[in-house]
């Protein structure tokens, strides 16, 4: 599988879009990614942190 790069900084961009209101669907529209790879990101980060 391919490694995609700056994961730890499109989270972070994806949390402050939803901490100035906006849900989290538009959020990772904003971003490009889709809410399932989100969440399956933040389960690998906490793990990794």
């Amino acid at each position: 599988m391919a490694q995609i790069e700056n994961k730890e900084e499109k989270c972070r961009k994806i949390e402050r879009l939803i901490a100035s209101g906006m849900g989290v669907t538009e959020s990772c529209r904003e971003v490009g990614i889709s809410e399932k790879t989100l969440y399956r990101w933040r389960a690998g980060l906490r793990k990794t942190a």
